[in-house]
């Protein structure tokens, strides 16, 4: 296995990330209020306090809290991708940019489709990506169907899409958590 590079596990550089993470999300105040709430970790489901708030460990130490923790999210707080970029950016440039470039964009905010024999991302209205998605589902038996959940999503909607799952008669979901 590839050892990653860890250039900030804690002290100064730690800090240094975190403020720069802050920056993104709309300032220290906005990130340390969402680090604070009431939620479980958007990575690791764990060490968010729970209950008792965030920024606190299994051991009820604070402040705590994990360096995934706080891109998720500023990742989360960022704006949304312009559409135009959508409209503007072919497949090809778009697998030129790295994870870390695409996740900087900002988040997507309105339904894509790519349409067969297009080059890019069409923006589409939640209409039309309904009418797909259900489509889609009537199209495939529940046999092969297969879920799949960011581990990014809260326990809530990783709930919600089992349930959705299950009402289809389709047995098979997993969570990137799971792996």
């Amino acid at each position: 296995m590839a050892n990653p590079k860890v250039d900030n596990g804690g002290g100064w550089a730690a800090i240094s990330y975190v403020l720069g993470k802050a920056r993104e999300a709309g300032g220290l105040p906005k990130l340390l209020g969402r680090l604070r709430s009431r939620n479980a970790c958007k990575t690791c489901a764990l060490g968010m306090g729970g209950a008792r708030g965030g920024m606190v460990n299994e051991a009820g130490r604070f402040p705590e809290v994990c360096k995934k923790s706080v891109q998720v999210q500023a990742g989360d707080m960022a704006a949304p991708v312009s559409a135009g970029w959508f409209e503007r950016t072919t497949f090809a440039e778009m697998e030129r940019l790295t994870s870390h470039e695409l996740q900087r964009l900002g988040r997507l905010s309105v339904p894509l489709i790519a349409d067969e024999g297009s080059d890019r991302w069409r923006v589409a209205g939640w209409d039309e990506a309904l009418a797909r998605t259900a489509e889609a589902f009537a199209a495939t038996s529940p046999e092969r169907a297969f879920f799949y959940v960011s581990g990014r999503s809260s326990n809530e909607a990783a709930f919600l899409a089992q349930l959705l799952a299950r009402a289809y008669g389709c047995a098979n979901i997993h969570n990137c958590s799971y792996y």
